[in-house]
């Protein structure tokens, strides 16, 4: 990891100079301030809290940094975050993802805080390394693509989530299934993806291209289920069920659904992942699985403070189980919530 002294060396000045622009302290000209700021950036510098003497003490304070303020999922974590911290006099400061370099380096240094909460951080991972940045701050993360990070975490297995959804969906007598997900570059990054080829290789049914809607990360909407679906019911491409990695997507796929004049479940089912609230206000009904997400943000918010309070440096890695709730929108549904 990069140090002051490498970036003074880069930037062809004295670490004193760094540290004034680090710090905004005393006078530095214009060029020489931003010769530093380029080579923070080249070299992805993190500031040593722990040689500031920031660590001493606490500030009941803790960053929590989530990649889409537009999905609810992400609101239900948060809400177990908070009710977890409250109870032990922390409150904490939302960041919202961003996508520069030097925005990151901001998240993490701006401001007083006791820890890091990481919510599907796969960003920050573009920039960071996050077992670095847990060696200067108490760091956690929540993970849904099976991934490991060096740091305490918790996780659901999505791969067998979907492999769940789209068996059910099989059973029920469909074999021409629709996948909305996001893309990727490699296919161990998208377990919901592989537990719905998982179940499709099983049953030896084969998948047409045109039923695999990719699309780009932090765009599963309800547009973007609503857009991707309409795009392969005009497109004349047959299928009797949508599997969709959130309920979002989903949701907008039953909207499309119905504009296109057919119905779900009638015509074609649908599932979706996560159980948002909406998913049991909508009609008909969603069939999802459920992420419990208030347990989640609570279980981030204890191992942090373990981190903080106990110094339980223990890399702990907590599976949090998922299950499949029948609702209106499958075939043959039954009502268990």
């Amino acid at each position: 990891m990069a140090t002051s002294r490498d970036v003074a060396k880069l930037a062809g000045v004295s670490p004193a100079t760094v540290s004034r622009v680090l710090n905004n302290s005393g006078y530095v000209a214009a060029d020489v301030r931003e010769r530093v700021n380029q080579a923070i950036r080249d070299l992805n510098y993190v500031p040593n809290r722990l040689a500031q003497g920031l660590r001493k003490q606490h500030y009941g304070q803790i960053a929590c940094v989530m990649p889409s303020i537009r999905n609810p999922f992400y609101h239900e974590i948060v809400m177990g975050i908070e009710e977890s911290g409250l109870t032990k006099g922390y409150t904490f400061s939302l960041f919202n993802r961003v996508s520069k370099k030097e925005d990151y380096l901001k998240v993490i240094l701006e401001g007083f805080y006791d820890g890091i909460i990481f919510l599907s951080p796969f960003e920050v991972e573009k920039v960071y390394d996050i077992a670095e940045i847990a060696k200067e701050i108490p760091t956690v993360v929540y993970s849904d693509r099976g991934h490991a990070f060096g740091v305490p975490h918790v996780y659901v297995d999505l791969r067998a989530a979907m492999r769940t959804n789209v068996t059910q969906l099989i059973e029920e007598g469909h074999e021409q299934i629709l996948f909305l997900g996001y893309e990727f570059t490699e296919e161990s990054e998208n377990p919901r993806f592989q537990g719905y080829l998982d179940a499709m290789t099983a049953h030896r049914l084969k998948v047409p291209s045109g039923l695999l809607q990719f699309i780009p990360d932090f765009t599963d909407t309800l547009s973007m289920g609503y857009e991707s679906t309409s795009r392969v019911l005009r497109a004349g491409c047959p299928f009797t069920a949508i599997a969709a990695s959130n309920d979002l997507l989903a949701i907008g796929a039953m909207r499309a659904v119905k504009d296109s004049g057919l119905v779900v479940p009638e015509d074609i089912s649908v599932t979706g992942v996560d159980d948002i609230e909406m998913a049991r206000a909508i009609t008909p009904t969603l069939t999802t699985t459920r992420i419990p997400k208030h347990k989640i943000g609570r279980i981030l918010m204890d191992l942090l403070l373990a981190q903080i309070e106990e110094n339980d440096l223990e890399e702990k890695v907590i599976e949090v189980s998922t299950e499949i709730i029948h609702r209106e929108s499958t075939r043959g549904w039954r009502s268990n919530r």
